[in-house]
């Protein structure tokens, strides 16, 4: 792994039973991560309690499963938003049930206007079954840097995230279906980005980085070039995301 360099835009790095110690797994292995929060108090709590960290950063969130129970944490995110350089994740989902689809888009909207007041923004974006209300929502004036994270939208919809110079985290479960590997296919290497979204992604509470080897071997089979060039390249892509 020495020759490997080491990020995960996208863990969930709160829902591990053994939360500390993956912490200091992931110090200790020098590996820069966004851990994204599902709820606003949840984001607050870890920044307040984890200060000293130099490879791990919090994200500010609001999954949008979520927010038909918790929209009262909307006030907690307002005022926790002007320092939280990392947002995510937020979005839209429409996989399960729909019902509070109308609240989740009400809030989206609302959290995307309050970040059109910065440019410094890096966010995480969840958009499945929605990415056409993403777009939408997200106009093409955005300032703020966007990551796509475990994009399963349609070839127009991906063109689009594309010609808007969007980010896109990729992880194995992408590499594992046809679908992912052409969506892949399809992102320029230069916005590609690596995630796990562990534990959810498989549901093992034990987190290895061994696994960001293993997306970057892949994405160089899928890109016909070397696994060297590869790294370089995703290594300045995550560089280019925090400039």
């Amino acid at each position: 792994m020495n020759d490997i360099f080491l990020h995960d835009t996208h863990l969930h790095l709160d829902l591990f039973k053994e939360m500390d110690e993956i912490i200091k797994y992931i110090e200790h292995n020098k590996s820069y991560t966004i851990a994204v929060t599902n709820l606003p108090d949840l984001y607050k709590r870890y920044v307040e309690k984890y200060k000293d960290l130099k490879y791990i950063r919090f994200a500010l969130g609001f999954h949008p499963e979520l927010i038909n129970d918790y929209y009262n944490q909307m006030k907690i995110f307002d005022k926790m938003l002007y320092n939280s350089k990392y947002i995510g994740e937020i979005g839209l989902d429409k996989s399960k049930n729909t019902k509070n689809y109308d609240k989740q888009k009400e809030y989206f909207q609302y959290i995307i206007k309050k970040c059109k007041n910065y440019e410094d923004k890096i966010i995480s974006i969840h958009s499945r079954n929605t990415v056409s209300d993403i777009l939408e929502i997200i106009d093409n004036k955005f300032k703020s840097k966007i990551i796509m994270h475990w994009f399963s939208g349609n070839i127009k919809e991906l063109e689009e995230c594309i010609q808007r110079g969007y980010y896109f985290s990729i992880n194995i479960q992408m590499l594992n279906s046809k679908k992912g590997k052409n969506i892949i296919n399809k992102i320029p290497i230069s916005k590609i980005l690596i995630e796990s979204d562990e534990p959810l992604a498989t549901g093992k509470q034990k987190y290895q980085i061994s696994f960001i080897k293993e997306i970057i071997g892949e994405i160089a089979k899928i890109k016909s070039i070397s696994v060297r060039e590869t790294n370089d390249i995703i290594k300045n892509n995550f560089k280019r995301l925090l400039k």
